[in-house]
């Protein structure tokens, strides 16, 4: 079926360092780690295997969620930015680039309706705003 090809391609890098220079000219490496959704609870410490777990999540929603909007003629790729809060609420959810107005309002509207994490990213250790941008493929 057509529709099951909508789907979200690998995104975003799990751990970006962060790089601080100080006048001593010392490099502090901060790890970013993404909200974390109930079905990946189970996995403890390993950034890999949560990143895995967080795009999967998200491919599988994307595939339940996205529909072919009506009057769509062609195949292409929208770009969606996610911005979740401190909290691991989905705070904010943007179109970077879209092929086509249709297609970004489908990817968009999709988007919004993932559940709310049950841990929030984190920077450094600590809770704090976190963004990627997932790549949404419409193909016929």
């Amino acid at each position: 079926m057509f529709i099951r090809s909508l789907l979200a391609s690998a995104f975003l890098s799990l751990s970006l360092p962060l790089m601080a220079q100080s006048t001593d000219h010392i490099h502090v490496h901060v790890t970013q780690t993404l909200p974390v959704f109930e079905t990946c609870a189970h996995i403890q410490g390993d950034q890999n295997e949560q990143q895995v777990c967080f795009n999967r999540f998200v491919m599988n929603h994307l595939m339940n969620e996205l529909k072919w909007p009506e009057g769509l003629q062609e195949n292409g790729k929208v770009y969606v930015e996610l911005k979740f809060d401190a909290t691991g609420h989905l705070a904010e959810v943007n179109s970077l680039r879209s092929y086509d107005d249709l297609a970004k309002e489908e990817a968009l509207r999709a988007m919004r309706t993932l559940p709310d994490p049950i841990r929030p990213g984190t920077v450094g250790g600590e809770a704090a705003p976190v963004s990627m941008v997932v790549p949404v493929m419409f193909t016929h």
